[in-house]
């Protein structure tokens, strides 16, 4: 899986490609676990905001696994022309973006569930909670088109 070619016509080993699919799953899955949230669900709207944060965890580590196998990223801006500069830059801004928007989503998801299960999120919790949650939303979307140009600027270009 490490070391095999992927499966979107690009440079791209497997493990990157499914990661690239999940990553892609990723924000369906949590905007259809919101709905829960709107329609009143909110046992669903847990369960499931759980396992799209628990499925992005684990994509992360195979992503982070399979990076340190391979040598680092590195190894793959050798075959790239990106430029090495403009490369770093962009990808040290992804990364702190992804680290901002996996504690916030982690905060958002431990606060939450104190609250439901002490039955207090209501009123100005409920506020707030959402509020978190549109930047939550906000962000995710936004780590997943840097990463879409990371995946771009290493295996297309």
């Amino acid at each position: 899986m490490f070391t095999q070619i992927g499966f979107l016509g690009s440079r791209a080993p497997l493990y990157i490609d499914i990661i690239a699919v999940v990553f892609v799953v990723l924000p369906i899955l949590f905007f259809y676990s919101i709905r829960y949230a709107i329609v009143k669900e909110i046992k669903k709207h847990i369960i499931t905001q759980v396992m799209v944060f628990v499925m992005m965890l684990v994509s992360v580590i195979v992503f982070e696994v399979g990076m340190r196998l391979a040598g680092g990223f590195t190894t793959y801006m050798e075959a790239s022309s990106a430029n090495y500069t403009f490369f770093i830059t962009f990808l040290i801004i992804h990364i702190i973006t992804a680290i901002i928007v996996i504690n916030t989503w982690s905060y958002q998801l431990i606060t939450a569930i104190k609250a439901y299960r002490g039955d207090t999120l209501v009123g100005d919790t409920a506020a707030n909670h959402k509020r978190i949650g549109k930047y939550v939303a906000i962000g995710i979307v936004i780590v997943l088109i840097q990463a879409a140009a990371v995946y771009y600027m290493l295996f297309v270009s």
